[in-house]
């Protein structure tokens, strides 16, 4: 194992969480310190970049299983050794391909694994056979990318696959999943709870469009129930698959507004104009994914606001010029405890997780997997 040590300790202001999770916090002290290790592939190259679409953890975060487009295989690392423990390759083609470029990578409650491309998602074992397979395509088989209706996968409870009905043509989302089953698909109407009407920015020039429209955070919850959030929001639905039936919990953050509060709907030929709301949007707060500490027995989210120079250059999404990241801390209820800054983090984590009570964030090291692990004194 190899270690890489960038100790420091600083001492933040925190709030303090109260009888009642919505409302103003106190402020306690707490340290925090920082190192960086590197997963060790032995004889093998460990592929160096991880996206939650196409990763997962056993239950205990013993190992997390990533796909790797070099080999075309799924890995397994040990999270505890820090080293790659397993290979498990699949075909690109034939009648167990899975397609050439893997999208999404799910574990399944029997054991299995769902693998989806753009276009085709298929059921697979450990061997690489394929078993099963459906559609993702709701609308626009044969329409452009940017204008189909498409199912991503996020969970799985049961004989339902749930996930995210992203409509290319609106540019929208909404929740809901594939029942296996009955070979169909369902939906969550959650996007108005959160407002996504508001947020949605598109940029024409020619045939190319250049958009934003708000993301859905979906997670399990307990045994056998989901979480979703939002990236606009700092609100959680817990929804339970068996009745249908979700519960709100609302925050009253300290640090920050709760969730953004300007309407951006724009649809323009104008860049400028388009920057200009782009920037107006991400200068406001937004909001990452849950992050489970089963040894603490709490979450952890990310929140953060973006700043922007005054002069943007033509071309592309704007980059911003700093970043603030904050930190919530929650019971497992999902009520608040604490809010802090994070100063020793300049950007927002990219993929990240909590194990040993710490949090860890992936980086790119030189084309090694790596990771900057946060361990928080609480």
């Amino acid at each position: 194992m190899r270690v890489f040590v960038f100790l420091f300790t600083v001492s933040l202001l925190i709030g303090c969480g109260s009888g009642d999770h919505r409302g103003r916090t106190g402020e306690i002290r707490l340290d925090i310190s920082l190192d960086t290790v590197i997963v060790d592939g032995g004889e093998q190259l460990v592929f160096p970049n991880l996206a939650a679409s196409r990763s997962f953890f056993t239950e205990n975060k013993r190992f997390l299983f990533n796909f790797n487009d070099f080999d075309h295989a799924v890995e397994k690392i040990d999270l505890e050794k820090l080293e790659l423990a397993a290979k498990y390759p699949f075909e690109k083609e034939g009648p167990n391909g899975t397609g050439e470029y893997v999208d999404y990578l799910v574990s399944l409650d029997s054991g299995k694994l769902l693998i989806q491309t753009s276009n085709q998602a298929g059921i697979f074992d450990w061997e690489g056979n394929k078993l099963a397979e459906f559609d993702p395509l709701l609308e626009g088989a044969s329409l452009m990318h940017v204008d189909r209706k498409t199912f991503q996968p996020v969970k799985v409870v049961g004989d339902q696959i749930y996930g995210l009905i992203v409509d290319n043509a609106a540019n929208s989302s909404e929740l809901g999943y594939f029942n296996g089953s009955r070979d169909d698909f369902s939906y969550i109407p959650l996007a108005k709870e959160f407002r996504h009407g508001d947020f949605n920015l598109e940029h024409r020039a020619g045939n190319s469009r250049r958009r934003y429209a708000a993301g859905f955070v979906m997670q399990a919850y307990g045994e056998n129930k989901l979480v979703v959030g939002s990236t606009v929001s700092s609100s959680l639905f817990i929804f339970d698959p068996e009745t249908r039936k979700s519960v709100k919990k609302e925050y009253n953050l300290s640090l920050t507004a709760n969730e953004k509060k300007g309407v951006y709907r724009l649809a323009t030929e104008d860049e400028g104009a388009f920057q200009r709301a782009y920037v107006a949007l991400y200068e406001e707060v937004s909001f990452g994914p849950l992050m489970w500490d089963i040894e603490n027995e709490r979450y952890f989210r990310f929140f953060y606001e973006y700043s922007y120079p005054d002069e943007l250059p033509p071309g592309g999404f704007p980059r911003p010029v700093s970043t603030v990241v904050y930190l919530m801390v929650l019971d497992k209820e999902l009520n608040l405890l604490h809010e802090t800054s994070l100063p020793q983090l300049d950007h927002v984590p990219y993929f990240s997780f909590a194990k040993d009570d710490k949090i860890w964030i992936f980086v790119n090291l030189e084309d090694e997997l790596g990771f900057v692990r946060l361990n928080i004194d609480l």
